[in-house]
């Protein structure tokens, strides 16, 4: 079984994000995000927040991989997680 660990997550529109750190115990590791099952649909006013949203749930993230990295918190094998998944539910 993977660990998980939760890097980053909110509500956008209603729907929430999440992003996570998973390590297999037989591969690398990998950055996961979890998309809304369904198309989020935003007026063109209302369609900034969402964006300035999102980029700072992924932001957050990356935050928290780089501060697991800097206090020596080494991913699987001392690899970098350096590819991305993106899964849709």
């Amino acid at each position: 079984m993977p660990k998980r660990t939760d890097l980053a997550s909110g509500v956008v529109n209603g729907d929430r994000i999440l992003t996570e750190l998973v390590e297999p115990p037989d591969s690398p590791p990998i950055a996961v995000i979890t998309w809304p099952s369904k198309a989020s649909v935003y007026t063109p006013t209302s369609y900034p927040a969402a964006a300035a949203a999102i980029t700072r749930i992924i932001t957050e993230s990356a935050v928290a991989l780089a501060r697991r990295k800097a206090h020596g918190r080494r991913l699987s094998r001392g690899q970098d997680c350096n590819n991305g998944l993106v899964q849709r539910h």
